[in-house]
């Protein structure tokens, strides 16, 4: 859809325009048997521009945000606590166009897209414990009331990893998924999960710059 690629290529465009000057980056990518994500975070001093995009069967999307950071308690772990806009452009159906704020459809109406706006908040917070990393993260962005809680852990000497993760959005079911992490390189980690309200496994690989 040319809208809609559009819509994700202003919205990429202003997410990554900082990336060169980054002081880290995340970048991760997930493939399924009927679509798949992409998530890029670009940090620079207390900013973090953050874009993700995706695809489930016959949805497609895009959202980015610009979040400012806190970091309260200070000491070796402190707590990264976020807050920004938001945007999201989404594929949707002519009949669906009168619903948004902003929305527009090509001329055979078969090819519509709506752009929202709203807020991101998130707190995340990485410790080490001996041979053990821990990494815990709490997510909410009012454009759908989508909420996303995380807690993972790493053996650091081998590499090996696992997380659990539960997502939520207005309109849908609770979601909790599992992954097994491999870290493969200084940067590189494989990873392996399990999405079991969709009954969705996928394979993906994040990159850290970190």
């Amino acid at each position: 859809m040319r809208l809609f690629r559009l819509l994700s290529l202003l919205i990429a465009l202003c997410a990554a325009a900082p990336v060169l000057a980054a002081d880290g980056s995340w970048t991760q990518l997930d493939l399924h048997r009927e679509g798949g994500q992409l998530v890029v975070q670009v940090e620079k001093g207390r900013l973090v521009w953050g874009m993700s995009l995706g695809e489930d069967a016959e949805d497609r999307w895009a959202r980015a945000s610009v979040l400012y950071t806190w970091r309260p308690g200070g000491g070796r772990a402190p707590w990264n606590l976020r807050a920004g806009p938001a945007l999201k452009a989404e594929e949707i159906g002519w009949w669906q166009v009168a619903d948004y704020r902003w929305a527009t459809c090509l001329d055979d109406r078969d090819r519509c897209g709506a752009l929202r706006a709203g807020w991101r908040l998130s707190a995340d917070r990485w410790a080490q414990y001996g041979d053990w990393g821990l990494f815990l993260m709490a997510d909410f962005t009012s454009i759908d009331r989508a909420t996303l809680a995380v807690a993972g852990a790493t053996h650091l000497p081998s590499g090996w990893g696992g997380q659990v993760s539960l997502w939520h959005e207005q309109g849908g079911e609770p979601t909790p998924t599992l992954m097994l992490t491999r870290r493969l390189g200084k940067r590189l980690t494989l990873r392996l999960g399990h999405k079991f309200v969709e009954d969705e496994t996928f394979l993906g690989i994040s990159i850290s710059t970190y």
